[in-house]
């Protein structure tokens, strides 16, 4: 992301704790709110869960960014510590830091395996979109395990995030529509 001591560098680290934390937990909260709602009854038990999930997710994004952004500006603050260089202090913070990032997309794993359940059941969401919630959630819910595949389950979330909107939006015009 660049340098911390130049002009920009702090702007664009507190755009990224921004857009992953906030920005992301917010916008998955309100897909599956929204998802929820398009289901209905046909699932509602999976949805309740998908949805207290996928708070518990955001969270665990949240906390994330809070406690990255904290880090960081502990380290501006007292350059003098050069906190950048003690390795019991990198390790800790990198520890406790990939821990709850784990934490957090285990969370979305179990809220994408669960809406993926209930759309492919009440056959309110396409087969295909629901196989990539399920897939997705797979890969999500052992981001943990294999670091690795944190690129495909952000991927995933990508194709995901835009069939969802685009399924949403049109639904929602043609209700407006009949009304």
């Amino acid at each position: 992301m660049g340098n911390l001591r130049e002009p920009f560098g702090l702007t664009s680290y507190s755009t990224a704790d921004l857009l992953a934390g906030p920005v992301f937990g917010a916008s998955l909260v309100t897909v599956i709110l929204a998802l929820r709602e398009r289901i209905g009854t046909k699932a509602s038990g999976r949805m309740d869960l998908a949805l207290m999930t996928a708070v518990l997710a955001a969270g665990f994004m949240v906390a994330v960014a809070l406690i990255r952004s904290a880090n960081r500006g502990y380290h501006l603050q007292h350059p003098e510590l050069h906190l950048e260089s003690a390795t019991t202090v990198m390790v800790g913070w990198t520890t406790l830091v990939e821990g709850l990032i784990n934490t957090g997309w285990h969370f979305i794993g179990w809220t994408l395996l669960l809406t993926g359940s209930a759309g492919w059941t009440s056959q309110h969401l396409p087969r295909l979109l629901s196989g990539i919630y399920l897939l997705a959630g797979v890969v999500s819910l052992f981001v943990f395990w294999l670091p690795e595949d944190e690129g495909t389950a952000g991927f995933l979330l990508i194709v995901l995030s835009v069939w969802t909107g685009i399924l949403l939006l049109t639904t929602d015009k043609g209700k407006r529509k009949r009304r």
